[in-house]
C-alpha cells in the first residue's frame, strides 16, 4: 500500500530550488555517490532547529508543501520530521526508492523506553538498504550507511556501525568517538547514538509524533531551544541560552548568548527571524 504523501513529488522547478538551497550542482543520477553528496550538502546547509515551537509557540505543519516553503523558500531549518521528510521527498523526486523509519535518539545515555523521537530515512539501492539522516545536525553519519555491512563503515568525516539490536526488528547505530584513536577498548570509545527500526512506515505515522514533540512540555523539542548545523569538521550548536562549537569531536568554544540570538542565528546558521 502506497502512502499518498510519498507520491507527492517535487516539480522540476521545486527540485531546482531545493538543489540551489543545498548549493549542490553535481550529478543527480540514482547512485550511492549522488546519495552521499546530497546527504553531505544537506547537513552543511540546513540546520536542525526548534525555534518555532520553543520560542514562538507556533504550530508545526508537516504538510509536504508547507515544509518545502519553510526550508527552501524561507531559508529556515526544522526538526527531524520536517528536514528528513523534505529530504525523503527530494530523493523520491530524483528517482530514488526512499521511505521513512522510526528511531529513538540515545547519544550514549542508554534510555530505551522514551517515546519515538526521530525520523530518519531508508533508501533501497541496487539490492541494499541504506540508513540516511539529515535531521539532527551533528554528530550524525556524514553519508549513507549500508544495513547489510556488519563492521565499521568509514564515511567522509566519521566512522559508524549498524548492528542488529538485542530487540528483534531493531538496529543499533554505533559511532566511534574521538577517544577511539587513543584507546579503542575504552567504554567511551564508542557511543550508541540511536536505535531504529526498518519496519515500513507512512507519513501519517508522524502526525502524533510531531504533535507530541512540539506541544508536550516535557518533550525535548518543545522544552529546549536547539539549533544545530554541521560544519566540514564539526558542528555549531545553540542549546537554550548557550552557543557552542565542536571540532573533530571536541568542544572548542562555549559562551552565553546574552541577547545576541538573532546575530548568532544569522552569522552561524544563516537564519533570519
Amino acid at each position: 500500500m502506497q502512502d499518498a504523501n510519498q507520491t507527492r513529488l517535487f516539480s522540476p522547478a521545486q527540485i531546482d530550488g531545493y538543489l540551489k538551497r543545498l548549493e549542490y550542482d553535481g550529478d543527480c543520477s540514482v547512485s550511492k555517490k549522488t546519495l552521499d553528496e546530497l546527504i553531505w550538502h544537506h547537513q552543511l546547509h540546513i540546520p536542525f532547529e526548534t525555534l518555532d515551537c520553543h520560542d514562538f509557540d507556533l504550530e508545526i505543519s508537516i504538510d509536504p508543501d508547507a515544509i518545502y516553503d519553510k526550508i527552501v523558500t524561507r531559508h529556515r531549518g526544522g526538526h527531524c520530521i520536517e528536514t528528513n521528510s523534505n529530504f525523503c521527498r527530494l530523493l523520491n523526486s530524483l528517482g530514488f526508492d526512499a521511505r521513512p523509519c522510526l528511531a529513538r535518539v540515545l547519544f550514549g545515555n542508554g534510555e530505551f523506553t522514551h517515546p519515538f523521537d526521530h525520523r530518519p530515512t531508508l533508501v533501497t539501492l541496487e539490492g541494499h538498504t541504506y540508513f540516511c539522516d539529515v535531521g539532527i545536525g551533528g554528530p550524525m553519519p556524514s553519508a549513507a550507511l549500508d544495513l547489510d555491512v556488519s563492521g565499521w563503515q568509514e564515511l567522509r568525516t566519521d566512522t559508524y556501525a549498524v548492528r542488529p539490536a538485542p530487540t528483534n526488528g531493531w538496529f543499533d547505530l554505533v559511532r566511534q568517538t574521538s577517544t577511539w584513536a587513543q584507546d579503542p577498548d575504552a567504554p567511551e570509545a564508542t557511543s550508541l547514538d540511536m536505535i531504529f527500526s526498518a519496519i515500513h512506515c507512512y507519513e501519517s505515522d508522524y502526525v502524533f509524533l510531531n504533535y507530541y514533540m512540539t506541544h508536550h512540555p516535557e518533550a525535548l523539542h518543545k522544552s529546549t531551544r536547539i539549533v544545530n548545523l554541521r560544519t566540514p569538521d564539526g558542528f555549531y550548536m545553540i542549546w537554550n541560552d548557550e552557543y557552542r562549537e565542536f571540532k573533530d569531536g571536541k568542544l572548542i568554544l562555549k559562551h552565553p548568548i546574552e541577547g545576541n540570538l538573532q546575530e548568532i542565528l544569522r552569522e552561524k546558521f544563516q537564519i533570519v527571524i
